[in-house]
């Protein structure tokens, strides 16, 4: 009981926060915003909305149209952020076509994170997390996955008028007037984001062991999660190291491939899109401990080994010492043409040319011929 009570303690203060924020905007924090959002489409005036519980009442799914009432910023014309708001980074990033993006958690107090199985945390009740999108230092979006109970997660995403001063929800939409290299910009649908999402036992990427673990990784870490006794069991280690294979490149390499690739859907989760392949390119943080590159799965289920998808059956995912013959490198560098045929499958319209060279140079780099022992046919 005293743990449901603090859970809806805090989502209440939240609440009270963004709907406080909310009215500030309904007097005219600088007059009711109605200008054009960034895809060129009208934004309504926060009065039009309603208070915080209306939208709240009004919603299926108890989510605002309001960004201002979720409590991520206290003041949104300011953007001032609300301190049980936690930025962080992981060490490497999901690929968004260049866009640059915030992240921040909201724990609830006095709550922690199951770690019971290291690879699929389990997160608290009352657990918010955002992710800020923006191009060329302009807000776009800010996605929004709060869990109102143990199975589930309420998602949404807010579109930023041109000006910054609101955010309005959206279901998915096309933003003509965004380009990032030089492509229209797509605000995902919630469907979209669950192709993804749903690989994971608990729905959130980039927030886990290896993503905090490893060099590069900033804000909250792994480590401030043991310190501050946010996480239980602790784990033993709080510093992951990825070894090398003698190319120099393996540790960048695989970690673009977790993060992109493993993380969502190449995994072992029954739900995830590439389940059925028997590609498993997600790494498991009980074996980061400096061991050579080539004895981690997401190596023996690539190199030398066939593709089990029928229409790629013919094709090795990785040959060593030709990216150009190597269905893994071909799928990373080809946009369009429909899902299969590229990687990641959804929400990139372009390539990440600085990791495609970096998974390049690591495959030309592997000696022609090397075999990899594995009991994966």
């Amino acid at each position: 009981m005293a743990r449901a009570c603090a859970v809806l303690s805090l989502l209440a203060l939240s609440f009270a926060i963004g709907c406080a924020q909310s009215h500030d905007l309904d007097r005219g924090v600088g007059g009711p915003d109605d200008g054009a959002g960034p895809g060129g489409q009208a934004g309504n005036a926060s009065a039009a909305l309603g208070t915080c519980e209306e939208q709240a009442a009004g919603s299926i799914d108890g989510l605002p149209d309001d960004l201002a009432c979720l409590g991520l910023y206290l003041d949104v014309a300011k953007k001032t952020v609300a301190k049980n708001a936690r930025p962080y980074a992981p060490a490497y990033f999901l690929w968004s076509d260049g866009a640059e993006k915030e992240r921040w958690i909201q724990l609830p107090e006095g709550e922690k994170i199951d770690a019971s199985a290291p690879k699929d945390w389990i997160f608290p009740v009352g657990t918010t997390f955002y992710k800020e999108f923006s191009a060329d230092g302009q807000r776009i979006e800010t996605r929004v996955y709060r869990k109102d109970r143990n199975d589930h997660w309420d998602k949404a995403t807010y579109k930023w008028n041109a000006r910054e001063t609101a955010a309005r929800r959206s279901e998915g939409e096309d933003l003509p007037n965004v380009e990032l290299g030089g492509q229209p910009y797509r605000i995902p649908s919630t469907r979209d984001c669950n192709l993804c999402h749903d690989g994971r036992e608990d729905s959130i990427l980039g927030f886990e062991a290896v993503s905090l673990g490893l060099d590069g990784a900033q804000g909250i870490t792994l480590q401030d999660l043991v310190d501050e006794d946010l996480i239980e069991p602790a784990p033993e280690e709080t510093h992951y190291s990825i070894g090398d294979d003698g190319t120099t490149q393996a540790a960048k390499a695989l970690g673009w491939l977790h993060i992109n690739c493993g993380a969502s859907c190449h995994n072992d989760n029954t739900d995830s899109e590439a389940y059925s392949s028997g590609l498993r390119l997600e790494l498991d943080p009980g074996n980061l401990d400096g061991r050579r590159a080539n004895e981690l799965e997401i190596v023996t289920t690539t190199v030398g080994i066939n593709a089990k998808t029928l229409r790629w059956a013919a094709q090795k995912r990785i040959v060593p010492g030709s990216p150009e013959t190597s269905l893994l490198y071909k799928l990373a560098s080809f946009r369009g043409g429909g899902k299969n045929d590229q990687m990641p499958p959804v929400a990139s319209k372009i390539i990440d040319p600085e990791y495609l060279e970096i998974i390049e140079d690591w495959i030309r780099r592997m000696p022609a011929g090397q075999r990899v022992q594995t009991g994966v046919q």
